[in-house]
């Protein structure tokens, strides 16, 4: 009964802590506040559509589950389109599934409320360990609005797209998002009904 309990209790804290293939954040989910890379459309206040992101290397295999991403609005729609290629020699490859799009908090650049949790499942994105990909970030055509530069620490390979032209490729600050899995509802309930069994035979005893 007591290894039983405490294998429950591993595949407890294994499927409670979600598979990470890339986190930029600082320790406590902590990003720069004050700066980030501009994300806006032609009609908005910038005058000019820019769309950024930046290359990141897997540390895991799997399907990406769930993004969080520090974006902040400034002005126009708060909403953010979100896409992930693969990697072409250290440049933009093609698209790993489908576009994702998604509101971000109204009015928040520069007040630290731009962190969001979105489950990105049915975006079909799967990645492999040791792989780089690109996450690109592109605004509705009126908004302006900012990815928070990440405070980790590291340097990275940025893309910027200006007008539709060619990516712009450069070395700078990383931008602040983590890519994770999220158990499987199946297994939340297998283990679910795991420690209910135990418990029934607890009470039985």
């Amino acid at each position: 009964m007591k290894f039983t309990l405490i294998g429950l209790a591993l595949a407890a804290a294994s499927l409670s802590s979600a598979q990470v293939f890339v986190n930029t954040f600082s320790s406590g989910d902590t990003y720069n506040t004050g700066i980030g890379a501009t994300i806006s459309g032609s009609s908005s206040a910038v005058g000019s559509e820019f769309v950024q992101g930046f290359q990141f290397t897997s540390a895991n295999t799997g399907s990406i589950g769930q993004m969080v991403i520090a974006m902040g609005h400034i002005v126009g729609t708060p909403q953010v389109t979100m896409r992930l290629y693969a990697d072409n020699s250290n440049t933009l490859g093609s698209q790993v599934g489908s576009d994702y799009t998604t509101t971000v908090n109204s009015g928040s650049f520069g007040v630290g409320t731009e962190v969001i949790t979105r489950d990105v499942s049915g975006a079909g994105w799967t990645v492999t360990a040791g792989q780089n990909y690109w996450l690109m970030a592109q605004s509705a055509n009126d908004a302006w609005l900012a990815w928070n530069w990440s405070t980790d620490g590291g340097t990275y390979t940025r893309a910027s797209i200006n007008n539709g032209g060619a990516p712009n490729y450069f070395n700078d600050t990383g931008l602040a998002v983590r890519l994770e899995a999220v158990p499987e509802p199946a297994s939340m309930i297998a283990l679910g009904a795991g420690l209910l069994a135990v418990a029934r035979r607890r009470r039985r005893a």
